[in-house]
């Protein structure tokens, strides 16, 4: 049972014990007087013992002696009343008592005993009771007087003491009163001084702790005023939960993204409120599954939980939620957490809005390459179609140029030779046939770079070989003209360019430079490294381009003739020119002022030279065969193409030469024959020239007959076909007799070489 808070005080517990110390030192002392004043009377009843027994003896041992007993009782009777004795006895010697006498009521004695003797012999005994009732009365009237000292001796010490307790714990009261005043936050402390010097001390320091708290409270305050406006002013919510799921704090972002007010708003009841929290994919979230419960029970820190509330007003929120418990030093449940909310729902939603325009976009992206697939099949379709048309119109336009320049050759070297008119009529066809196929060439690979079907192959190339091959392309339409031919590149430059295409290249820029220049005029072809780049230029003294002009350089099928004048071209070299630079890397640049003439110049990338690099101007002679004897094959089901070839083997009187019409003819022949070289047109009936050569060589009596091609097809495509399919030589039409020639010569050397 708890004591009374009064008992509890420092006066209290000094006068409760300042009593229990007095009583216990008055008890000590009375029952100390008590002791001594007992002994005291039983010295003096000791003391009359003494007195008495030597007259009892005298008196009673001659009665006894001579066995006057009425007598000795009457002694005895008179003794008790005279003395005052409790009781008195006489026995004799046998113990047999003789004669008792009692003195008035019972009372305490003090037993002694004493023997009788009369001359030597022992007579009886006689028994004394002397009454102690002196002795209880004395010690009652000490009891009475030391209990009342006592009590006025405690009752001036209570009240001494209580004075002086008061006096004494006056600072300590002051103390209590100031301590509760502090703990109440009042910290205005003025204690008044004290007379004590260890009170003083104590009040002294009580202050100075007070002050210091005082400031330390007010700095917290203040800190705690500015923590508070900080996290109120926060756009991103905040909450302290305690374990118990009480709320320690909520910001007022917290409230706002929750739709509670602050002060009403507590974790427990949530749900009454009417809040609900969900999963991303839709489900409803229960309040175990919250982030919040999961890290007061597991103590785990949540970071970037998205979840999605519904605020009692119905209003939907995305969320991102990061989760920190809170655990004290030395323990391991967590007592508390903080929890921050950030708004999230215009990501989300931007997100959601994204994804489900991705997947329209998607969805309108296979839409659309379905399209784009259906299309880019209809345009391939049409694209090979009209490589078809473009393969099949020049196989029909060179199928009769064929026979056209190759007659007209036969008849520029007959033998005897036609007379001058007729020659330079035979000249007149033959430089129109050669112009109609320039025509053609450049206007199928127009096509092909509009189409995108033009193929490069790009390599190191030696420019001062190119440029040395392009001018002898020119010498003779220069020399012709009497324009002067001149070069200025060094052997050491190289460039990453197509041979054949930087042939191209340079051929038509000569040649517009020639056939623009004026007589007696020069071109000048020079090339420089300028970093990385070589800068090639061909500088003409011709007429030269106005602004207008030049802004129409490009333009296809454009010629800038003078009036009265007739110049040989198609008007589209110069766009051929222009993209062919483009696909190799480079640029090509004009610069041109009327009458001054003009400077063409293009740039492409410089490169080292090879590990050995053939010498410039370098050539090789292929031996040549006119022995007799050699048997030639001719596959070609065009009369006309016949009938120039039966001619041109005229040249070789030697030769014997064998002809088929169609495909399986010739593939009969070849194998019957075992001729030195074969002549094989692509387009035969039957089966045609690319599988008349796969079938011939897949023979083991016909795979090693040399094999050459001789068709109008001269799309790039066409000749990579025919030289897998297995031809050694892929020749075009219109032919050209002497290159023709050349070949069969070669062709049939190495074969008989090998027999």
């Amino acid at each position: 049972m708890p004591r009374p808070a009064m008992l509890r005080s420092l006066r209290a517990q000094m006068l409760i014990g300042t009593i229990v110390v007095l009583v216990a030192a008055l008890t000590l002392m009375a029952w100390s007087a008590w002791r001594l004043l007992g002994d005291a009377l039983e010295e003096r009843f000791a003391a009359e013992a003494e007195l008495v027994e030597p007259l009892l003896a005298a008196a009673i041992g001659p009665l006894l002696a001579a066995r006057d007993y009425a007598t000795l009782e009457a002694v005895v009777q008179r003794s008790v009343e005279a003395r005052g004795l409790g009781h008195l006895a006489v026995l004799d010697s046998s113990g047999r008592e003789i004669t008792r006498a009692q003195g008035g009521e019972p009372a305490a004695v003090l037993p002694l005993t004493m023997p009788v003797v009369v001359e030597g012999q022992r007579l009886g005994t006689i028994e004394l009771g002397i009454r102690t009732d002196a002795r209880e009365r004395a010690r009652a009237a000490l009891v009475e007087r030391a209990a009342a000292v006592g009590a006025v001796l405690i009752a001036a010490s209570v009240l001494l003491l209580g004075l002086a307790s008061t006096w004494l714990t006056r600072g300590l009261r002051q103390l209590a009163d100031a301590s509760r005043r502090v703990a109440d936050g009042d910290y205005r402390v003025a204690l008044a001084p004290s007379a004590l010097a260890d009170v003083q001390q104590v009040s002294q320091a009580f202050e100075r702790m007070a002050h210091a708290v005082q400031s330390q409270m007010q700095a917290l305050r203040d800190s705690e005023a500015y923590l508070r406006s900080v996290i109120d002013t926060m756009a991103e919510g905040l909450v302290v939960v305690a374990a118990d799921r009480r709320v320690l704090y909520i910001n007022d972002a917290a409230a706002r993204l929750l739709g509670v007010p602050a002060e009403q708003y507590t974790v427990a009841q949530s749900e009454r409120y009417g809040i609900r929290v969900y999963h991303p994919d839709g489900r409803e979230m229960t309040p175990d599954e919250r982030p919040g419960a999961r890290a007061l029970r597991d103590g785990v820190v949540v970071r970037d939980h998205l979840e999605r509330l519904v605020t009692p007003a119905g209003e939907s929120r995305w969320l991102s939620v990061n989760m920190t418990p809170l655990v004290r030093e030395g323990e391991h449940a967590p007592y508390a957490v903080v929890a921050t909310y950030n708004d999230v729902t215009t990501h989300v939603e931007a997100e959601q809005r994204l994804r489900t325009a991705n997947e329209e976009l998607e969805r309108r992206v296979r839409e659309r390459t379905a399209e784009l697939q259906q299309a880019k099949d209809v345009a391939e379709r049409a694209s090979q179609a009209k490589s078809e048309f473009l393969s099949r119109m020049s196989h029909e336009l060179r199928t009769p140029l064929n026979a056209i320049i190759g007659f007209a050759q036969l008849l520029g070297i007959a033998r005897p030779p036609l007379p001058p008119a007729q020659r330079e009529q035979v000249r007149q066809i033959e430089t129109a046939g050669w112009h109609l196929l320039e025509l053609i060439n450049e206007v199928l690979d127009l096509s092909r770079i509009e189409a995108g079907a033009m193929s490069l192959s790009l390599e190191t190339v030696q420019l001062a070989g190119v440029v040395g091959e392009a001018l002898g392309l020119v010498q003779t339409q220069a020399a012709e003209r009497g324009v002067a031919l001149a070069h200025h590149v060094d052997e050491t430059l190289w460039a990453r360019a197509d041979r054949r295409r930087l042939l191209q290249v340079l051929g038509n820029l000569l040649s517009n430079a020639v056939k623009y220049n004026r007589p007696q005029g020069s071109v000048t072809v020079t090339a420089n490294r300028r970093g990385d780049r070589v800068v090639v230029g061909v500088a003409d003294t011709g007429r030269g381009f106005t602004a207008e002009q030049l802004e129409r350089l490009y333009q296809p099928f454009t010629r800038f003739e003078a009036e009265g004048e007739t110049v040989d071209g198609t008007g589209i070299g110069l766009v051929i020119t222009k993209r062919l630079v483009e696909l190799m890397n480079g640029s090509l640049h004009v610069e041109s002022q009327p009458g001054a003439g003009a400077l063409f110049s293009f740039d492409l990338p410089a490169a080292a030279p090879p590990a050995q690099a053939p010498a410039a101007g370098a050539a090789t002679v292929a031996a040549e065969r006119r022995g007799d004897g050699v048997r030639l094959l001719y596959v070609e089901d065009n009369p006309s193409n016949l009938a120039l070839f039966e001619q041109l083997m005229t040249l070789r009187p030697g030769a014997t030469l064998s002809t088929a019409r169609d495909g399986l003819a010739g593939l009969a022949l070849a194998r019957s024959l075992q001729p030195d070289l074969a002549v094989i047109d692509i387009d035969l009936p039957g089966i045609d020239g690319i599988e008349l050569c796969r079938r011939l060589r897949a023979d083991a009596a016909t795979r090693a007959i040399p094999l050459v091609a001789l068709s109008a097809n001269a799309l790039p495509a066409d000749i990579e076909r025919a030289r897998a399919a297995g031809f050694d030589a892929y020749l075009t039409k219109p032919l050209d007799v002497g290159h023709l020639l050349d070949e069969i010569d070669r062709r049939t050397a190495a074969r008989g070489t090998r027999r």
